[in-house]
């Protein structure tokens, strides 16, 4: 089987100004939420939310290190949707992919975390390759190769209350999708975009990614106010087995909900620290 640089979304980095209150909202939320997690090297901490196979994370800056500074910069706006982590089926590999590109990637990064199973500290171990701001198409994109899957993905970690089972795909407002085009086909290959009247759709091999003008955006997320300034990944879309038990344990924890249209229920980023989550069943 041929080895790809990218082969889908493994996960999404939700950046937070204050990772205690954030742990609470997303327990309110009605997520399963690992215990907090240190990147000591890079001076962040994080939960996770864990699916089957791909997952999200809320991180928060612990230290200042050369490794954040991007991320403290970036969460003077506010916090929310950061970054897509693409899968790979290699650091390495991705790497000498993105060179090609023209992306001028980070050489790889190895880092971990401590984490405890069955009574164990194991630590999970990854490798990624960070592409340059300058380069990146309003997300920004990094590939995560994970060394200790067995560590992360954990059925017993993928139980929630809410029933949340999968990420569908993000969304992300930009004024001109069409101009980032080229730019992001750059990240996932001829093909991988496709037009539907302004906006542009990525496939990233596993999920979509959604470019909407701002005025598009608020048409398809009636009351939803963006908290950040212009282009920004806005919107997480969740698959839960079941829209009227999600809405229902939402409603019973006090969490304010928007319902545009009976598939869909919308949670706006005041209770998500500053991220809009749309759960729906497909």
């Amino acid at each position: 089987m041929t080895k790809r640089a990218v082969t889908g979304l493994d996960h999404v980095v939700v950046m937070v100004d204050g990772i205690d209150a954030a742990e609470k909202q997303y327990e309110k939320l009605g997520f399963q939420v690992q215990p907090r997690g240190f990147h000591k090297k890079l001076g962040t901490a994080n939960h996770l939310m864990i699916f089957d196979r791909d997952y999200f994370e809320i991180l928060g800056i612990v230290g200042p290190t050369p490794y954040n500074a991007e991320r403290r910069e970036w969460l003077k706006d506010g916090g929310g949707l950061a970054n897509v982590a693409l899968a790979t089926d290699g650091a390495d590999l991705a790497y000498e992919a993105f060179k090609a590109a023209g992306l001028d990637p980070d050489a790889p990064l190895d880092f971990d975390r401590a984490v405890e199973i069955d009574g164990r500290i194991e630590h999970a171990r990854f490798r990624t390759v960070r592409i340059p701001k300058t380069n990146m198409p309003v997300v920004g994109f990094f590939v995560c190769e994970h060394l200790t899957p067995q560590f992360v993905y954990r059925p017993e970690w993928a139980k929630h209350p809410n029933g949340a089972r999968a990420i569908l795909g993000v969304t992300v407002i930009a004024e001109q999708p069409a101009k980032w085009a080229d730019e992001v086909a750059r990240y996932f290959g001829p093909g991988s975009i496709r037009r539907e009247g302004a906006s542009i759709i990525a496939d990233t091999g596993s999920h979509h990614i959604r470019y909407l003008t701002r005025r598009d955006y608020a048409l398809r997320h009636p009351g939803i106010t963006p908290v950040r300034p212009g282009d920004h990944p806005a919107l997480l879309h969740l698959r839960v087995d079941s829209l009227p038990t999600c809405e229902a344990l939402l409603r019973k924890n006090g969490v304010k909900v928007l319902k545009p249209d009976p598939g869909r229920v919308l949670v706006p980023p005041s209770e998500a620290a500053h991220l809009t989550i749309e759960f729906a069943e497909r």
